[in-house]
């Protein structure tokens, strides 16, 4: 047995050694990435657990087409009027129908704390047969006109 044979030895030795350095650091990078997606996955969940909107009332002004939609948040999380959607007779109503919000007459807010109702007037015609008010995070409420 010569040097060849050790040398050779010592090379694949050395090759093996950082190419298990490098397939640990990529598995454990990976498994990192997997906790942190399933941490933000349980928060979103949470959220989505607290959350409880009730529509109070809808009311149809019919001479200016008008349609106003007063919501509560009944959970303890505090949401964004901006991340609020409204869904009327099953279409989406953009912003631009949107004629003025407000959460408890303040109409320079866009957060929607515990216990706040939140009003909203749309431009619709004609008059819908249900409004559905969606949250950022998924939770729904919806009401038969």
């Amino acid at each position: 047995m010569g040097f060849s044979v050790s040398g050779s030895a010592a090379i694949l030795f050395i090759a093996a050694f950082v190419s298990v350095g490098i397939l640990y650091s990529a598995a454990f990078n990976g498994y990192e990435r997997v906790q942190d997606a399933e941490e933000v996955q349980d928060d979103r969940v949470l959220e989505a657990k607290n959350t409880a909107i009730e529509i109070s009332n809808v009311t149809y002004d019919s001479t200016e087409e008008n349609m106003t939609v007063n919501v509560t948040n009944n959970g303890s999380t505090a949401l964004s009027i901006n991340e609020t959607d409204l869904i009327s007779n099953g279409s989406y109503v953009t912003r631009d129908a949107y004629v003025s919000t407000s959460v408890d007459s303040n109409t320079e807010t866009d957060l929607w704390l515990p216990g706040e109702t939140y009003s909203l007037t749309v431009t619709q015609s004609p008059k819908p047969d249900r409004v559905k008010i969606v949250t950022e995070n998924g939770v729904a409420a919806t009401e038969v006109v």
